[in-house]
């Protein structure tokens, strides 16, 4: 098996004095990396085991550790530095990307795919270990903390247009007081859209329709029933298209043009569209297209999936039960 220098490359500040992060969960190939980066994630977990345990106890701890992984690393790809206190937390994260890292380097089976995934994760490592010490003091990792919407960005963007119509004050701004009901309902779904895995979410949706294929002793009214609760619950799904089509026209406006990249979680939009009024409007557009907005500014992205789903199975219930 070839040995990997793994501190080749690391990340230096440049001549204008910005430390050039490299982060594996921004790299342009990063969603053909996942499923094997997951995969390590989940040796590590099962590694942590001083004895054989459950599956269910492996998946919750994969789940555990790669959610850390994302948050911690775009924490610290978003400060480009390390307070005092989060050396210990760094540190420790550090430590999990090399054990990661291990893990990825031991097939005899190196391929170029495999090579390129060794380069981002070692450089995102790299990157850790070498972010210039900042003052003062920062967040530190909570598990159990809220995700929050990253100001400026995105999801954040993309939500602020979005909340428009639910804003009690309209000259206000998108905090708790001065949202309605159904418009914070609205601020949590988008949240929660930024953060999830979509792939997990679909092998959710679709280990629910395998135990209801195989149950025995369902009527077909029941049967139909049940697959018809599930493709509703799962329905959401379609936002994970409209963001990425809407990111890639968002792209396409500001890169290269613009910005040289436009980073999903990271580019602040907010600077950009001070010097250029005319964004808004193009971004208004977009939105309000991939959105579905009615003349009030209110999203209708799952009107038609749902109507379709139960228009199916009302179908299938007249003819086949």
């Amino acid at each position: 098996m070839d040995k990997f220098n793994f501190n080749l490359n690391a990340s230096r500040v440049d001549a204008h004095g910005h430390y050039d992060f490299q982060n594996v969960f921004e790299f342009p190939d990063f969603i053909e990396m996942r499923p094997k980066l997951r995969e390590a994630v989940r040796t590590v977990a099962r590694e942590a085991f001083d004895r054989p345990v459950l599956p269910v106890k492996v998946e919750r701890m994969t789940t555990r550790l790669e959610e850390q992984l994302e948050r911690e690393t775009r924490k610290y790809g978003r400060q480009l530095g390390v307070y005092a206190n989060q050396k210990g937390e760094r540190n420790e994260l550090v430590r999990l990307f090399t054990h990661v890292l291990q893990v990825i380097s031991r097939t005899d089976d190196i391929d170029e795919e495999l090579e390129d995934m060794i380069y981002a994760v070692n450089q995102t490592r790299l990157s850790l270990i070498g972010l210039p010490e900042l003052d003062g003091e920062g967040k530190l990792y909570n598990a159990d903390q809220d995700q929050e919407l990253i100001p400026g960005t995105y999801y954040d963007y993309v939500t602020q247009q979005l909340v428009k119509p639910y804003l009690i004050d309209p000259k206000g701004g998108m905090v708790p007081a001065n949202v309605t009901k159904d418009g914070r309902h609205l601020v949590v779904r988008m949240t929660t859209y930024a953060y999830r895995d979509w792939d997990a979410y679909l092998t959710h949706e679709y280990d629910e329709q395998h135990i209801v294929k195989n149950q025995k002793g369902l009527s077909q009214l029941d049967y139909f029933g049940r697959l018809e609760q599930i493709e509703l619950k799962y329905a959401d799904h379609i936002y994970s298209e409209v963001l990425a089509d809407n990111f890639q026209d968002f792209t396409q406006i500001l890169v290269p043009e613009i910005v040289p990249a436009f980073e999903i979680m990271s580019t602040d939009l907010r600077p950009l569209i001070a010097q250029r009024p005319g964004l808004q409007i193009q971004f208004a557009a977009k939105i309000a297209d991939h959105f579905k907005l009615d003349a009030d500014g209110k999203e209708h992205v799952m009107d038609q999936p749902l109507q379709e789903i139960k228009n199916k199975y009302q179908y299938y219930r007249a003819n086949f039960v």
